[in-house]
């Protein structure tokens, strides 16, 4: 079961996981994270831009596009756990836990695109 459930994040198409990886990022991390923690101008910009560039992508752009911003936000995610349980000291708050959840879906999203990329990238050289 791993093993298949391994290649069904590995190969299934991404556009879903990227839309709902925009709307976490464009609307809610910057409601959440202000309410809980007040208002951080460059963590809610830098949000707020990469999710509203991620629906950008997908809804106009190549796969080189959508594979760097699935690379942005995956980093992003990265920032976002730090400042959740290492700025704020708020590992102990069970919802925050959910954005660990958030980043392994912004990982095998990444992942998934990247391999797509370079899948398309040798047809076409090959």
């Amino acid at each position: 079961m791993i093993s298949r459930l391994s290649k069904i994040l590995t190969y299934y198409d991404s556009e879903p996981t990227e839309i709902t990886q925009g709307i976490i990022w464009f609307i809610f991390f910057p409601v959440i994270y202000t309410l809980e923690h007040g208002l951080n101008i460059l963590a809610i910009s830098v949000s707020i831009i990469l999710g509203f560039s991620t629906l950008y992508a997908v809804a106009y752009k190549g796969l080189e596009v959508r594979k760097t911003m699935a690379f942005a936000i995956f980093l992003f995610s990265i920032i976002s756990i730090i400042l959740y349980f290492f700025v704020h000291n708020d590992y102990l708050c069970p919802t925050h836990w959910g954005w660990l959840v958030v980043s392994f879906s912004a990982f095998f999203n990444l992942r998934r695109i990247t391999n797509h990329y370079y899948i398309r990238k040798n047809r076409k050289n090959g």
